[in-house]
């Protein structure tokens, strides 16, 4: 009993796992498609031909599945090259950002979920947790990095540093005001940078770097 009960647990798991990813790479594309309206709990599992009751088994509403799905579809969009500078590597990830709201239907998804979160806390909450979390925690490690390795000031406030960067997308692609492109993050990374760099070290000016960025 016990040798096939373990043999149970192999041949379930791998089957469990394929079954999540397939739910979230249908809430993903749902999402891409027509926003959080379309990703509902029964349209996902419909797509991922499941029954609803599997999705609440690992997700307590339906802002949390669909923006997972989202955030998997645009996982590129916060991955670093390895060995980059602290500079560098806030510049790919601004670049990346830009990229993501301007050549895909992340841009006006990512503006609605905004409006929509100002008066849903469910959507607030699951934008924080799965969308602004992972991302700021990339590039806070980026930033530690740098105050280690002497590039960046020891004194560094870490939270501060990371909206004076990634802000102004933000601002730009909420409010279209002003173009919002890749010459505006790197100039943004390259101001911050005058700002935080150790004492000595001289931060590069836009637009002079290698093209490394996150396609």
């Amino acid at each position: 009993m016990a040798s096939g009960s373990a043999a149970g647990v192999r041949v379930g798991r791998p089957r469990s796992q394929e079954r999540r990813a397939a739910i979230l790479a249908a809430a993903g594309d749902l999402m891409m498609e027509g926003g959080l309206k379309a990703a509902t709990m029964e349209a996902i599992a419909a797509r991922a031909g499941v029954g609803k009751a599997t999705l609440y088994k690992w997700w307590p509403s339906r802002g949390a599945v669909a923006l997972e799905g989202f955030m998997l579809r645009a996982a590129d969009s916060w991955t670093l090259p390895e060995d980059v500078s602290a500079q560098e590597g806030l510049r790919v990830l601004a670049v990346a950002a830009v990229r993501l709201f301007t050549r895909t239907p992340a841009g006006p998804l990512m503006r609605a979920l905004a409006a929509d979160a100002q008066s849903d806390p469910e959507i607030a909450q699951a934008l924080r947790e799965q969308w602004m979390s992972p991302r700021r925690a990339v590039a806070a490690e980026v930033l530690r990095q740098g105050m280690a390795s002497g590039e960046l000031r020891a004194d560094l406030d870490v939270e501060a540093t990371l909206d004076l960067v990634f802000a102004p997308v933000y601002y730009r692609l909420l409010f279209s005001h002003e173009p919002l492109d890749e010459s505006f993050a790197e100039a943004c990374v390259a101001q911050v940078m005058t700002g935080v760099a150790a004492p000595g070290n001289n931060p590069a000016p836009p637009h002079a770097h290698t093209e490394r960025n996150v396609q």
